[in-house]
């Protein structure tokens, strides 16, 4: 009968409990980026939103149209904050991001399962 080494037992515990404390890190530093995402797509909405009213009154009213230059430049930062977190979230769970489509997929696929595009 096979003798049980409880040291062996005790150290392949601690190796799960540890994994399981990195993955349960990684799951709660995606979801929290996912959740700042989604809240940045939010507010880039908001801006479209508010240039379409805007023009919409204007041409309403034959006023001139107005100026949006502030409006596209928070668009084109909300953009850069939105495409960062995703880098960061494809850093966390070690895939890269599809260059067609942008999912996240395994570096070792050479096709994404989401478009089919090549990724080599």
């Amino acid at each position: 009968m096979a003798e049980i080494n409880f040291n062996d037992i005790i150290e392949k515990a601690k190796e799960l409990a540890q994994t399981a404390g990195e993955k349960s890190q990684e799951f709660y530093q995606v979801s929290k980026l996912k959740l700042e995402i989604s809240e940045l797509k939010m507010k880039r909405e908001k801006n479209f939103a508010s240039i379409g009213k805007q023009l919409y009154e204007a041409k309403k009213s034959d006023e001139e149209q107005p100026a949006f230059d502030a409006i596209f430049e928070e668009i084109d930062l909300l953009n850069a904050d939105i495409e960062e977190k995703k880098d960061l979230i494809s850093s966390i769970k070690q895939t890269v991001r599809c260059e067609n489509c942008g999912a996240d997929i395994s570096p070792d696929d050479p096709f994404c399962p989401k478009c089919g595009s090549s990724v080599k």
